[in-house]
Formats: structure tokens, C-alpha cells, sequence
């Protein structure tokens, strides 16, 4: 029992077994998006965490996992997914030759700020949607547009110095005209689509079969 101001709240301290549990799927899922961010998909100059679409259009499913983690493993847990991915497109970005992302605060920092998001909207969407597949499909569609938006806003930055602009002014309007170019928004609907529609029957059955191992171990 713990004091909050004038409420009184029941704390009931996680087991040793929870604990492993926690941190066994911690590093599980820390396992996926590295071998999805770093290992070659042998199609190209990229990853098996990248699908590649048209000739303009790569597709990425690494962010996947995180969504799926940090909701089943609450606020906490979903921050250390989250900066793990940051610090494998940070890595992946040197091997990889993509020097827009190996800056840590184009790479990592939009990552560990959406990582303290992601289990706050999956559960808002979860307690107000009935069904629990559409309810976790919307949160990651919308989970992975705000990754998408933080990490772009912060991409000017690196957008900026590579392309040798004096200022994020100056690169602004060549900034948009890259993006565009390259389908950067279409790509982006579609990581979400894939998000969604993955993302979401995943995390469900995980969840439940998750659930039902609790209930044998009682």
C-alpha cells in the first residue's frame, strides 16, 4: 500500500517470475529489430527490415515490433524498445551509408520520445474499442504517422548540414521537394497501413496467449 497526497493506492510488487518474463521479452523483441535494422536483406543497399515497394518507395517494418513491445510491456519497458531501435538506425545508418540518420537526435531522440507514447494511445484506443483488433490496428496507424512526423522534423536538421544548405530556411523548401520526390509520404501511409494491419492482429494474440500461460502457471 502506497500514499498518493490523500489517496491511498494497493501497490502489489511483481514477481521474480514476472520479472524474467518482462526481460525475456525485452530481449526478444530488442533481438527482432536488431536483425531486422542490421542484417542485409541481400536485395540491395538495405536491411530485412525494409520492403522494398517501387523504385522510389522502401517500406519499413522495424518499427512494427516496437509497437507490439511497448504495448504489451507497458511505458517503461516500451522506452528501452524504443531507444534500442534509435540506437540500431544509428548504427544501420553507418552501415548502410545513409548519412541523414547518424545524427543521435535525427536517429535516437524522436525514437525514446514516441517510445514513452506508444503504450498511453494503445491503451486509450484499447479501453474505448470494443474490438480489440480494430482498437490496437487505429493506435498503431496513428503511432506510426507520429513517428513518422517526429522523425522527419527532426531529419531537416541533418537534411540541412549534408546538403550544405546556411539554414533550415534556406533547405526548407529543398527539403519538401526531397521528400516528395522520393515518396516519402506514400511510404509512410504505407509502414502505417502495414502497422496496423500486422501490428494489430499480432499484438492481440500475443496478448491472449499470454493470458492463457499466466493462467496455467496459477
Amino acid at each position: 500500500m502506497a500514499w498518493k497526497g490523500k489517496k491511498m493506492t494497493n501497490t502489489v510488487p511483481k514477481s521474480n517470475k514476472e520479472k524474467t518474463r518482462e526481460l525475456t521479452l525485452l530481449a526478444m523483441f530488442i533481438a527482432i529489430i536488431a536483425v531486422l535494422g542490421l542484417v542485409p536483406s541481400g536485395l540491395g543497399s538495405s536491411s530485412l527490415g525494409f520492403i522494398k515497394i517501387t523504385a522510389n518507395i522502401e517500406a519499413t517494418i522495424i518499427h512494427i515490433p516496437v509497437l507490439i513491445g511497448a504495448a504489451m510491456l507497458g511505458r517503461k519497458m516500451g522506452f528501452y524498445i524504443a531507444t534500442a531501435f534509435g540506437v540500431v538506425s544509428l548504427i544501420a545508418a553507418f552501415i548502410y551509408a545513409s548519412p541523414f540518420f547518424i545524427y543521435p537526435w535525427v536517429s535516437v531522440l524522436p525514437r525514446m520520445i514516441w517510445g514513452l507514447m506508444i503504450f498511453d494511445v494503445a491503451q486509450f484506443f484499447s479501453k474505448r474499442i470494443k474490438n480489440q483488433y480494430v482498437a490496437f490496428g487505429i493506435a498503431f496507424f496513428v503511432l506510426t504517422l507520429i513517428h513518422t512526423l517526429l522523425v522527419l522534423s527532426l531529419l531537416w536538421t541533418s537534411f540541412t548540414m549534408v546538403m550544405g544548405y546556411d539554414s533550415l530556411g534556406q533547405a526548407f523548401g529543398p527539403y519538401i521537394t526531397f521528400l516528395i520526390t522520393y515518396l516519402v509520404p506514400v511510404a509512410s501511409l504505407i509502414e502505417a497501413a502495414l502497422a496496423a494491419f500486422i501490428g494489430g492482429v499480432l499484438i492481440v494474440r500475443l496478448k491472449a496467449a499470454r493470458a492463457r500461460q499466466e493462467r496455467d502457471e496459477e
